[in-house]
């Protein structure tokens, strides 16, 4: 199984290395993504996996790296596009809310399970809740969840390089150095933040806790250095590898009559987040490219990643994307508890 996991590994860092010369962006984490799926599609092999625990290591990696752009001036970027930021998250969770309710009627299928499956950004805490609610179809929410993923990871960074005419400055791995404390005097706190915010159970803590922790370490020291190249590189590796081996294809043949929608609702997503985009972009000043990357309904590493491999504002993508994993993961799961039991009552 090792070495099973091993060549897989030396698979992903081969492709991402090819990718990085094709100058498209999150080189390593489409390698990861692409080797473990053609690797389901071609072997049929239903014993290859990639184990959770190394993509939580690789969040790790990653929430340092993304923490370490956070600056004093992404502070002052939320309180001044305060309003932005909270009709961004009100659009983007509208949208995938009224998508819910038009695919379980087209469907015909559990209506809580297509909200869940559709919100952005909430996979984790979803998936959680699956477990505990016997009203919910589990392979609804996986499908729905894993196909909207992994189909905004892949075409955003086409999207925004072949339509918004977005340039791969950086291969998003090896990140700038502007000095600081250099990053293995870091690594204690960014384990400390890990374990602060799984004892207090905030979404998504691998990586939502090495971010907070490194940047306000960052926004209080005056800056940190990144992570090596390689270590960034294989960090995205096993977060692709991870991501690629959740799409399993006994799920999908159970849930086949919901893929289309799944498809065209991700689609429609994508749709509204760059008329967002073009309305945050033209207000506050800064480029379509990051107010996309800000809006897009995929994930805070994965889009702030391919900010950076474009040179794009980090702090801008990471603190709208943020705040509406925050909204998501805190609000929503109590309003659809008393939405539902007040339908039933």
């Amino acid at each position: 199984m090792f070495l099973n996991r091993l060549l897989l590994f030396i698979m992903a860092l081969c492709l991402g290395s090819l990718l990085v010369r094709i100058h498209l962006p999150i080189p390593f984490l489409l390698g990861g993504l692409l080797t473990a799926l053609l690797c389901k599609t071609l072997t049929h092999r239903s014993d290859v996996s990639w184990p959770k625990q190394w993509r939580e290591y690789a969040l790790m990696v990653a929430g340092y790296g993304i923490g370490s752009t956070f600056t004093v001036d992404t502070w002052n970027n939320f309180l001044a596009e305060l309003v932005g930021v909270a009709e961004a998250t009100i659009v983007i969770l509208a949208a995938s809310i009224a998508l819910a309710f038009i695919t379980a009627k087209l469907a015909r299928e559990n209506l809580k399970s297509c909200i869940m499956g559709m919100l952005p950004g909430g996979m984790t805490l979803t998936m959680l809740l699956c477990e505990d609610d016997k009203e919910v179809n589990p392979n609804v929410v996986m499908v729905m969840q894993v196909l909207r993923l992994l189909g905004v990871v892949i075409t955003v960074p086409f999207l925004v390089i072949w339509l918004l005419n977005a340039h791969v400055t950086g291969s998003s791995v090896a990140l700038p150095n502007h000095g600081g404390v250099h990053w293995l005097v870091v690594v204690p706190l960014s384990i400390l933040g890990s374990f602060i915010a799984t004892k207090i159970h905030m979404p998504t803590p691998k990586l939502l806790g090495p971010i907070l922790a490194t940047a306000a370490f960052s926004v209080f020291d005056g800056g940190v250095q990144p992570v090596p190249f390689w270590l960034m590189a294989a960090a995205q590796a096993s977060i692709g590898l991870f991501m690629g081996m959740q799409l399993d294809a006994d799920r999908i043949v159970k849930t086949e009559k919901m893929v289309p929608y799944i498809l065209i609702g991700t689609a429609i997503l994508i749709v509204v987040s760059i008329g967002m985009a073009n309305v945050l972009s033209a207000r506050y000043g800064f480029s379509l490219v990051t107010a996309f990357l800000a809006m897009a309904p995929g994930g805070i590493a994965e889009m702030s990643l391919a900010g950076m491999s474009m040179g794009e504002n980090v702090s801008i993508i990471l603190t709208y994307q943020l705040v509406r994993v925050l909204v998501i993961n805190i609000f929503i799961p109590p309003l659809l508890a008393w939405w539902f039991k007040a339908k039933q009552a």
